[in-house]
């Protein structure tokens, strides 16, 4: 089967958080398989179902010292199939098109993993000075669950990681930090007896509303359009106390939401003394807000944004209260200590205002010597390759926050526009960087293997 064949049928599978990663796992163990590699298939759990880490090495490894070339098979959600418009609405149908192929994981990442496999097979039968292992794993997307559950078991032995992000084929040396926190805001009994009584009997008078923005990765929330927040200006303009039926935004935190909704029922209108749901998410909104204009003041100018960065990325309703869910991300300069305060404050805003703060998660940035073995033998691979030679940094967080804590010497790169790109409508690879990527990762098994 030839690689464009491949192609279409990787991005075909789809590995959304519903999905999962079970077909996609089973694909890729096969195709390691007929390459002449040694496959297990690490088995884990994440939303409810399967997930699979995929873990293919020559048959002669000695799983020692290993030098890591890793990829994620999971995508983001695919938000509405109508605004893919380069794939005839089908997200999961890769098109190619004026030397780009369009599709979901075109860029983040799933081909990434194929640029991997096309280059090392050529190496299946051979010793090694130190070994490699071709990963790919489940839920990037959700917190690098495959990568943690990897390296807690012990199952791979990682002397360096060659983690694959789109980043134009530069080599990334740090990346940002990632957090993730959600406040639940209960609805007041008053409204719980509103809807309960609203759900039961059809009310001409309810109002709905539907905003449009503009999706973006998280890592950049300035390219985008948050449609959480242009619903939050609407709420801020109606009458104080207003029923508030329904608000929802988003599909996942590590993206710019692009389509929010609310409902309402203007006549329903709680007594003054009263805080309403939609009150509350406003305030709390415009607390993350001041937070996001403090960051300002914490300045690296080698990342870029160069500041921490907050995104408002998902609000449900719940039987009980309304669920925001926000993600930070933060430069390496920014200290654990520095992180707790701002946490502190949060929960302190919300329990001020009747709310629930949760801290969900949070990752540790990441950052390997410019000095170091696999990144000045990068840079020498790039130089040979005629392509970027200076390392960068990344906004976004990646695998590289599981091992670098390990000592593990890590870098990021692959093929593909990653700002303005990822976790978009009509995300797109270049195909002429598909071929450069494999023949980088091949030249790193030359340097860091044999």
């Amino acid at each position: 089967m030839d690689f464009k064949e491949l192609i279409k049928k990787i991005i075909l599978i789809d590995s959304t958080p519903k999905g999962g990663s079970e077909e996609i796992a089973t694909f890729a163990a096969d195709l390691c398989r007929q390459s002449g590699l040694s496959v297990i298939l690490q088995e884990g759990e994440l939303v409810g179902k399967r997930q699979f880490n995929v873990i293919a090495r020559p048959k002669s490894s000695n799983k020692k010292d290993e030098v890591i070339f890793q990829t994620h098979l999971d995508t983001v959600e695919s938000g509405l199939n109508a605004s893919w418009s380069e794939t005839d609405q089908n997200p999961f149908k890769a098109t190619f098109k004026d030397g780009k192929v369009f599709g979901l994981g075109t860029a983040d990442v799933k081909i990434d993993f194929l640029c991997k496999l096309r280059a090392l097979k050529e190496y299946s039968s051979l010793r090694f000075r130190r070994p490699f292992a071709l990963i790919g794993t489940f839920g990037e997307e959700m917190g690098m669950e495959g990568s943690k559950l990897l390296l807690s078991s012990k199952i791979i032995d990682p002397k360096m990681a060659i983690i694959g992000e789109p980043s134009e084929l530069q080599i990334v040396y740090a990346n940002n930090g990632y957090g993730v926190c959600t406040f639940d805001i209960p609805f007041l009994d008053e409204e719980l007896s509103f809807i309960k009584d609203h759900q039961a009997v059809y009310s001409a008078t309810t109002q709905e509303k539907i905003f449009h923005g503009k999706a973006v990765h998280s890592s950049t929330p300035h390219l985008g359009e948050n449609a959480i927040l242009k619903m939050i200006e609407y709420i801020s303009k109606l009458p104080e106390g207003i029923g508030l039926l329904v608000a929802k935004g988003g599909t996942v935190a590590n993206t710019v939401p692009s389509y929010a909704q609310i409902e309402i029922d203007p006549g329903f209108i709680l007594p003054s003394e009263h805080v309403g749901s939609g009150m509350r998410l406003v305030k709390l909104v415009r607390e993350l807000q001041r937070l996001e204009r403090e960051f300002l003041n914490f300045e690296n100018p080698a990342f870029s944004p160069p500041t921490p960065t907050l995104n408002i990325g998902v609000l449900n309703t719940t039987e009980t209260c309304l669920k925001l869910t926000v993600s930070f991300r933060v430069t390496p300069q920014i200290t654990p200590e520095q992180i707790e305060t701002w946490w502190q404050r949060l929960g302190g805003f919300a329990e001020k205002n009747g709310c629930l703060f949760t801290a969900d998660r949070m990752t540790n940035s990441a950052m390997t010597p410019l000095d170091s073995e696999l990144i000045t033998g990068a840079v020498e691979i790039s130089k040979k390759l005629k392509l970027p030679e200076s390392p960068i940094t990344k906004a976004s967080g990646t695998e590289c926050s599981i091992y670098r804590p390990l000592g593990v010497e890590c870098m990021v790169i692959g093929p593909g526009v990653s700002i303005g790109n990822s976790h978009t409508a009509n995300e797109y690879n270049i195909l002429s960087q598909l071929d450069l990527a494999s023949e980088f990762y091949s030249e790193a098994v030359k340097r860091f293997c044999l």
